[in-house]
């Protein structure tokens, strides 16, 4: 049975969707290392574990 091609549009869909999530999640992780409102530099938290 050859399967090339037949699901072209549904594997397309799937990598594009798994990259927008991806580009989505890196934004939700990003620190801020500068206060946008003082414009200072904002001092790293110590995260207990």
């Amino acid at each position: 049975m050859d399967t090339v091609g037949r699901n072209k549009k549904v594997i397309e869909e799937y990598i594009r969707n798994q990259i927008q999530d991806d580009i989505v999640a890196d934004q939700l992780s990003m620190e801020e290392f500068i206060d946008l409102f003082t414009c200072e530099e904002r001092k790293k938290k110590n995260k207990r574990k």
